[in-house]
């Protein structure tokens, strides 16, 4: 296999944008580095994830481990520590099992979970309640992940500042999105923080035997209805829903003790955010504009959604 194949351009183009300096090196030393890796975990690679964005995932067989992904994030890139630690420590046994980790390439060995058919969406939907009642408060000192609303304030404020710069009609719709998300994180402000996977959507929840295997958390403190906002804002993403169908999915993916109007919230934020990611994730500029009207959107959803219900119903659409 021709080990430069396994970086897609998308990886390459975040990289590059990101980490300007050490990428090269990477990029250089990344066939040798994943030969030596192959030796080390008797591992043969069958193919390769072409549409990862921030690393490379092979998948093939180990002679110890049996069928396995392999997973490769820059040393350099600070979401291989927090992912290293989340399959570690997040309290979900729905994550998928690390069997070990590589620092010096930034790789990590999984258990190899296949991709099922993404129409599936009942055992992603139920899973939810199980994440809720396995939830963990981080404790006051808590530093291995990074706290949500500090991550939200800096990629927002990014936003905001480019979409000044450019001065484009076409990126105006983020910044009513970006004061919006801003001021109902201060809602948010003295809820309890809990450690959480932070990127549960229906592409990192594989299913397997009517449950669900969580791959690829990128690992917040936060309060605990931004567990429940990715699932929501991928559901939305491309796929317009009615705001009957979008009450539906919120209704059975939310668990009894969560407050819908918070969630709800949350889910703007969040949504939001991943909009205004599209700045820093190499994106193409059609790209960046579709995340302006996905978090506009989203926080319509929101208003909608929150509502109080007339007459024993809520007034969807």
């Amino acid at each position: 296999m021709a080990y430069h194949s396994c970086i897609s351009d998308n990886t390459v183009s975040y990289l590059t944008q990101q980490f300007p300096a050490e990428t090269p090196v990477w990029l250089a030393t990344f066939p040798g580095e994943l030969k030596r890796i192959c030796e080390k975990w008797a591992f043969t690679p069958e193919g390769h994830e072409p549409c990862s964005r921030f690393g490379a995932i092979l998948y093939g067989a180990s002679a110890r481990y049996g069928r396995v992904a392999v997973k490769v994030v820059p040393w350099f890139s600070p979401r291989l520590k927090t992912e290293v630690f989340c399959y570690r420590h997040l309290p979900y046994r729905e994550m998928c099992p690390l069997y070990d980790v590589d620092e010096k390439l930034g790789a990590m060995l999984l258990r190899y979970v296949p991709a099922a058919n993404s129409a599936d969406h009942a055992p992603r939907e139920r899973v939810f309640r199980s994440l809720y009642e396995q939830r963990r408060p981080a404790a006051p000192d808590e530093t291995a992940l990074p706290r949500y609303e500090d991550v939200l304030g800096d990629v927002l404020s990014n936003a905001r500042a480019a979409v000044t710069a450019k001065n484009d009609a076409r990126l105006m719709p983020f910044l009513p999105s970006i004061e919006r998300a801003l001021n109902a994180m201060e809602t948010f402000r003295d809820s309890e923080r809990y450690l959480i996977h932070g990127d549960a959507h229906e592409y990192n929840m594989l299913v397997e035997d009517g449950g669900c295997v969580l791959i690829d958390p990128l690992g917040y403190v936060a309060p605990i209805e931004f567990e429940f906002a990715r699932y929501l804002g991928t559901a939305m993403k491309k796929h317009p829903l009615s705001n009957a169908e979008m009450d539906a999915l919120v209704s059975r993916i939310l668990p009894g003790g969560v407050d819908r109007a918070r969630a709800l919230s949350a889910f703007a934020i969040d949504t939001t955010l991943r909009g205004c990611n599209t700045f820093i994730e190499g994106n193409t500029c059609e790209e960046i504009v579709f995340g302006g009207s996905w978090a506009t959107r989203a926080w319509n959803y929101a208003d909608a959604l929150s509502q109080p219900a007339k007459e024993g119903k809520r007034h969807v659409s």
